[in-house]
C-alpha cells in the first residue's frame, strides 16, 4: 500500500476518489481492502465499497479472478451482489459477482448456459413468500415438496448445465406468523414450515454444496436488526443494511468453502489467550484458569480451540515468551484443556512475530495466506497486519469470555464437508515432526527417502475416494499441473468416459499414514477434441497434497498411469503445466518425468506429449503396498 493509503485512518472515500482519478486504481482497490478488513466501513459504505470494486473487477481478465460468482433469488439481490463483492475482496479475493432478475431463477439458467463467463458457484437465495402463502390453501407437505423440487431442479442445472458449485441459502420468517410463539413451531404454522423446508434442503443437497442456515445467521443478529419489512414492500428486498452485510458474509465463507476450503491453520499467543496473566512471571500454577469467571472462560476458548483441532483445524502457538517456560502449563497446570500435542507447531521465542509466523508457514509447508493470528496484543496484531496482509487477524475483545465468539465470527474454517483425512490432520502434521527428525540424522537425501519405507496404494477412483478426491481438486495449488476445479459430478462425467482413466494414491511411511494424498485423471482427447477414439489421453489433473512433496510420490503414481495406460492400449499421453501464482514448484515436473514440449505450446500453458510404449519409468524410492 502507497505511504499515501497507510497514513489515512478515516476519509476513505476521498481518497479513493483521488486515487482513481490519478489512475491509480490498484492503490484504490488496496485501500478499500484495508479498510474493510479492519472493519472501518458500515454497511452502507461496504455497499459504496463493493459497487466501486465490481466496477473495477469489470475490466480485470479472468485469469486475475479468484472465481465467478452468479446470484439467483426469489427476492431482490442487488444489494447482497455489492455488499458480496466488497466482503470477498476485503477477505482478499477478487471474485466477479453478478446477479440474475428479480425472481426469474430457471429463466436465468438458460441464458448463463449461454454466455462465455459461466459461474464457478452459483448462490441461490430462496424467500418465503410462496411457501408461507395459503393461496391456494396446500397441506404443509405439498408446499415442502414444491419447493424442495425447485431447488432441485436449480441443483441440476447449476451443476450439469453450468458445471458450477452450489452455495443454497436457507428459509426464514421475519416473524411467528398468526399462530404466535407458542404455536407457531407447528408443522402446518410458519417456522414449523420453515424448519422442515430447511431440513429437507440439507437432507437431499447435493455432495459439496454449501448450506446457509439463514435462520442462525438472522438469530444470531437478531431479526429485528436483520430484517427490514420497509425494504421489502418497497423493493422486495427483506434484510436490513446490516443484515446484508452479515448475510453477504456468510455467503462469502460459503463460496470459499465450495471453491478452496476453509482457511488450515489457527495460530495463536499464549500469555492472556489461552490463560490469563503472564506465565513467566505467576508460574504454571498462578496462570488465570479455571475456578473465576474469566479462567472458564479461558477454558471455553482451548476447548472450542480442541474442538477445531478435532475436525482439522492445524493449532500453532506463536508467543512472545522463555520455551520453557511457554511449555510449563501444558505439563503441570491440571485445568489445561489443550495439550502440546494437540499443536503442529510451537514457537516459543523473542523474535517478531510477522517472521515467526513465516518460520511456522515453511514448517508446515502452507501458504502463509491459509493462516489465520489470534493474540490480545493489539501492537503485535497490527504489526503482523502490516508486515503479513494475507493473515487474517481477529480483533480480539478484551473481555476472554468473547473470544469464541471474535474468533466465530470471521467464518474462517467454514467447510462444505469433512473427510476422514480432515480428522487425521494434526496427527499426521506430529508425525511430519518426527519424519523431520529422522531426516536430519541421515546423511542424504536418497538415505533418508529409502529409510522412510514408504508403500503406495494405487486403485482407481471409485464413488468413496470421490469426496476426498474433489476436496484435494478444490485446494489443492502447489502442486497442481493445471488448477482445474471440478465438482463431484464433473469428476463422475470425466471418468465415465470410454478409455479414461482416474486414479488416488495412499501413503504410508514407519512413521504413519498419510490417507489419500495424489490424484491423477486423464481422459481420451476426444474430451478436447470431439474426435472419437480412446488411443491417446490428456492428462486434465495432476495434483499432490503439499505433505508429500519432494518423496517421489508424483514419480510412482505416473508410473502406474503409464502401465495402466499401456495395458489398456493407449498410444501417448498428452499433458499440459498451467502456470498460476502458486504453482511454479511443477513447472518442469512433465519435463523431469520424460515428457517432450509440444511446439504449439501457449503464452497461457506448456503442453507435453510421450508414446506409452517404451516410456522408461521414473525413479522413485515408493514401493508397491
Amino acid at each position: 500500500m502507497s505511504s499515501l493509503a497507510q497514513n489515512q485512518t478515516e476519509a476513505v472515500f476521498p481518497l479513493v476518489v483521488e486515487l482513481r482519478r490519478q489512475s491509480r486504481s490498484g492503490e484504490a482497490l488496496e485501500v478499500l481492502r484495508d479498510a474493510i478488513r479492519r472493519g472501518r466501513l458500515d454497511a452502507q459504505e461496504i455497499d459504496k465499497a463493493g459497487r466501486m470494486i465490481r466496477k473495477e473487477l469489470s475490466t480485470w481478465e479472468a485469469g486475475r479472478l479468484a472465481g465467478r460468482v452468479l446470484i439467483l433469488g426469489q427476492c431482490t439481490t442487488s444489494w447482497l451482489t455489492t455488499s458480496l463483492a466488497a466482503v470477498a475482496w476485503g477477505r482478499g479475493s477478487a471474485v466477479g459477482v453478478r446477479e440474475g432478475e428479480y425472481d426469474n431463477v430457471m429463466q436465468e439458467f438458460l441464458a448463463a448456459r449461454d454466455r462465455a463467463d459461466r459461474p464457478d458457484v452459483v448462490v441461490l437465495v430462496p424467500w418465503s413468500q410462496r411457501l408461507l402463502s395459503d393461496t391456494p390453501p396446500r397441506a404443509a407437505q405439498e408446499r415442502i415438496d414444491e419447493e424442495l423440487a425447485f431447488w432441485q431442479q436449480a441443483w441440476r442445472l447449476a451443476t450439469e448445465a453450468l458445471g458450477s458449485r452450489v452455495v443454497q441459502v436457507g428459509y426464514d420468517c421475519t416473524l411467528p406468523g398468526p399462530m404466535g410463539y407458542h404455536l407457531a413451531g407447528s408443522p402446518e404454522a410458519d417456522v414449523g414450515l420453515v424448519r422442515q423446508v430447511n431440513e429437507a434442503l440439507r437432507r437431499h443437497l447435493p455432495a459439496g454444496a454449501y448450506f446457509v442456515d439463514l435462520p442462525q445467521v438472522a438469530g444470531a443478529m437478531g431479526r429485528r436488526q436483520f430484517y427490514d419489512p420497509r425494504r421489502y414492500f418497497w423493493t422486495r428486498q427483506p434484510f436490513s443494511e446490516a443484515g446484508l452485510v452479515r448475510l453477504a458474509e456468510h455467503v462469502w465463507a460459503g463460496v470459499r468453502a465450495v471453491l478452496t476450503g476453509p482457511k488450515k491453520a489457527l495460530v495463536v499467543d499464549l500469555d492472556n489467550t489461552l490463560w490469563g496473566g503472564v506465565v513467566g512471571e505467576t508460574g504454571p500454577l498462578g496462570i488465570v484458569l479455571g475456578e473465576s469467571p474469566d479462567g472458564e472462560a479461558f477454558l471455553a476458548f482451548q476447548r472450542h480451540l480442541k474442538g477445531l483441532a478435532r475436525r482439522g483445524i492445524l493449532l500453532a502457538v506463536c508467543s512472545k515468551n522463555n520455551p520453557g517456560d511457554a511449555r510449563e502449563p501444558f505439563q503441570k497446570n491440571p485445568h489445561m484443556v489443550l495439550a502440546l500435542d494437540d499443536f503442529a507447531d510451537f514457537q516459543a521465542c523473542w523474535d517478531p512475530k510477522a517472521e515467526v509466523l513465516r518460520r511456522i508457514a515453511r514448517t508446515l509447508q502452507l501458504g502463509i495466506d491459509s493462516f489465520v493470528f489470534f493474540d490480545d496484543n493489539p501492537a503485535e496484531r497490527e504489526q503482523v497486519r502490516q508486515a503479513l496482509p494475507e493473515v487474517e487477524v481477529v480483533d480480539v475483545p478484551e473481555d476472554p469470555a468473547e473470544y469464541v465468539r471474535a474468533l466465530d465470527a470471521g467464518l474462517w474454517f467454514e467447510s462444505a464437508g469433512m473427510t476422514r483425512e480432515d480428522c487425521r490432520r494434526s496427527e499426521q502434521y506430529q508425525q511430519e515432526a518426527r519424519r523431520r527428525q529422522c531426516q536430519a540424522e541421515h546423511a542424504s537425501l536418497d538415505d533418508y527417502l529409502r529409510s522412510l519405507d514408504m508403500r503406495a496404494d494405487v486403485r482407481a477412483v471409485d464413488e468413496a475416494d470421490l469426496p476426498r478426491v474433489v476436496q484435494l481438486i478444490g485446494k489443492t495449488n502447489q502442486f497442481n499441473l493445471t488448477t482445474r476445479r471440478h465438482s463431484i459430478d464433473e469428476v463422475r462425467r470425466l471418468l465415465a468416459q470410454p478409455g479414461a482413466i482416474g486414479l488416488s494414491l495412499r501413503l504410508v511411511d514407519r512413521f504413519g499414514d498419510y490417507g489419500l494424498v495424489a490424484v491423477i485423471l486423464a481422459v481420451p482427447e476426444a474430451e478436447a477434441t470431439g474426435k472419437t477414439g480412446t488411443d491417446v489421453l490428456r492428462i486434465d489433473t495432476f495434483l499432490m497434497s503439499c505433505r508429500v512433496i519432494g518423496r517421489t510420490v508424483e514419480e510412482f503414481l505416473f508410473n502406474a498411469l503409464l502401465d495402466r495406460a499401456r495395458r489398456q492400449g493407449c498410444r501417448s499421453l498428452l499433458g499440459e503445466y498451467l502456470p498460476t501464482a502458486k504453482n511454479a514448484l511443477v513447472a518442469e515436473l512433465y519435463d523431469r518425468l520424460g515428457l517432450a514440449r509440444l511446439a504449439d505450446s501457449t503464452t497461457e500453458g506448456v503442453g507435453y506429449a510421450i508414446a506409452v510404449d517404451g516410456a522408461a519409468p521414473a525413479r522413485t524410492f515408493v514401493q508397491p503396498a
